[in-house]
């Protein structure tokens, strides 16, 4: 996910990291072989040490996490936005904060406790840039001084600048999410945890989320879809967005306005061409890819409860399905896959496979939680995966799909930062207690709205599915520039 039209171009991050696939269990798979060792790559701190990453050596995005480098944030896109909204105050330009901002800001104001929170993480945050060695606070300096931001004020001006524009394209992994890019720093400190941890206040911050939605399901967030200037800063039509692949084997009509897209959120979620992404296999043999991921993390041994805000995030069955020990327990000690997408990819979800859809719902959650064991010091951003602590805390749509030869298996589409919106189409929401609902491998089933997200499947333990190579091997394809196709095979039944 990413910034917005106020940073430099930045490479598209490629980050070594643990290929570390397994996790314990009681009882191995049966008859099914486990992946072979890998040698561990060395972990990357954000630190100034020899080896270590700094503003000089790294690229902008620690995907691990799921949030831009701080001090590159900080540089890159938060200084430059702080000196555009102080240009527009100067020439008086700047828009009052939206009704929504505004009753968010009052909220907080007038509620001691989160108050406090709010200016400590401002408070922390400064402490962190003001901590850094000296050659990086140059690349982080307004007025003389080394600030994340001056005031509490200046907290709801930014992020009230964010929630009035589209995206913009960019060409880093965090293309898509400016929030996150803001948050980058504050979010990783200790009230910062604390905060967006917060189940009151995170219904607050989903007031703000819900109005940029409606922001970008609006004709007005079409600006950066510009067919009378495709090369504006941040153009999603840009020939930078066409060589990223934005638009491959995509839907579009360059000769209408917005490329035949009547919102931002409506390009988001656009089409592949017809036939594009043909379901593969034999359908009563195999399970498909139901949303195109890049490969992130495979499991094997799943446990129905851990500490999965500890250290190397072990899958929690009972919190990824919300608490409902009833699903989680079908799926102990079986398997699972991890994939990630980026802002530009297809975020449309199809059934895996032919059967029933015996459940189905969004399970609330949190927007910007760092994992607890993401504290600040050299070890923060080093190469630990956070995109499975995510799976069990931010917002997600859970499916529970059955046939009799593949058993039960889940699909969790798992929406991260910006995305606060899984959208399950209505023929495809089956909730507690109704009929199951048939379904074909292929058909739609729902989507997320704006952002980048993850996901996973999950599959049955009482049942003989081989995973394919590249799914088993998932952490050695997370650089892999292209993601999973839509409908190739993911696993075979015997």
């Amino acid at each position: 996910c990413g910034m917005s039209n106020f940073e430099g171009a930045a490479k598209r991050a490629r980050h070594d990291a643990d290929d570390t696939n397994g996790q314990a269990g009681t009882t191995q798979q049966p008859a099914l072989p486990v992946p072979r060792s890998v040698s561990p790559r060395p972990h990357h701190f954000e630190s100034t040490g020899r080896g270590h990453l700094t503003l000089a050596n790294t690229d902008p995005i620690q995907m691990g996490f799921w949030v831009p480098h701080r001090r590159w944030a900080t540089a890159k896109f938060l200084l430059p936005l702080r000196r555009h909204i102080e240009h527009k105050r100067k020439h008086n330009l700047l828009h009052p904060l939206t009704p929504v901002m505004a009753e968010f800001k009052h909220w907080i104001t007038t509620h001691s406790v989160y108050r406090m929170w709010v200016h400590t993480m401002i408070d922390q945050s400064n402490a962190f840039i003001r901590g850094l060695p000296a050659s990086e606070r140059e690349f982080i300096k307004e007025d003389g001084d080394t600030l994340w931001l001056p005031s509490y004020g200046h907290f709801f001006e930014v992020l009230n600048e964010i929630v009035t524009t589209s995206p913009s394209y960019n060409n880093t992994a965090q293309v898509g999410c400016p929030i996150a890019a803001f948050l980058a720093v504050a979010m990783a400190t200790e009230s910062g945890v604390s905060l967006f941890h917060d189940t009151i206040f995170n219904g607050q911050l989903k007031k703000v989320l819900d109005s940029w939605n409606a922001f970008l399901k609006s004709p007005a967030s079409l600006d950066k879809l510009d067919v009378a200037n495709p090369e504006k800063e941040g153009s999603w039509i840009s020939a930078a967005a066409w060589a990223a692949g934005v638009w491959n084997e995509m839907v579009c009509d360059p000769a209408k306005p917005g490329y035949g897209y009547a919102s931002w959120n409506d390009f988001f979620i656009r089409e592949f061409v017809p036939g594009a992404r043909p379901f593969q296999g034999d359908k009563g043999k195999v399970i498909n890819v139901g949303c195109e991921t890049v490969p992130w993390q495979y499991a094997i041994g799943l446990r129905l409860e851990t500490q999965f805000w500890a250290k190397d995030w072990p899958y929690s069955l009972l919190d990824i399905f919300g608490g409902r020990r009833e699903w989680a327990e079908r799926f102990v000690n079986g398997q699972l896959y991890q994939g990630f997408l980026s802002a530009t990819h297809y975020h449309r979800w199809r059934a895996p496979i032919s059967g029933t859809l015996v459940r189905s719902w969004v399970e609330p959650g949190t927007y910007y939680a760092q994992g607890l064991a993401q504290k600040e010091g050299p070890g923060t951003w080093d190469g630990t995966e956070a995109q499975p602590y995510l799976g069990h805390v931010a917002t997600r749509a859970v499916f529970v799909f059955h046939s009799e030869r593949t058993g039960y298996l889940a699909m969790v589409c798992i929406g991260m930062v910006e995305v606060s919106t899984c959208h399950i189409i209505e023929a495809f929401r089956v909730p507690d207690g109704a009929t199951p609902v048939e379904v074909e491998r292929g058909d739609e089933i729902g989507w997320f709205e704006f952002g980048g997200s993850t996901h996973m499947l999950i599959f049955d333990p009482t049942k003989r599915i081989m995973l394919a190579d590249w799914a088993r091997g998932a952490s050695g394809h997370r650089t892999d520039l292209t993601p999973q196709r839509l409908g190739s095979v993911i696993a075979t039944v015997f």
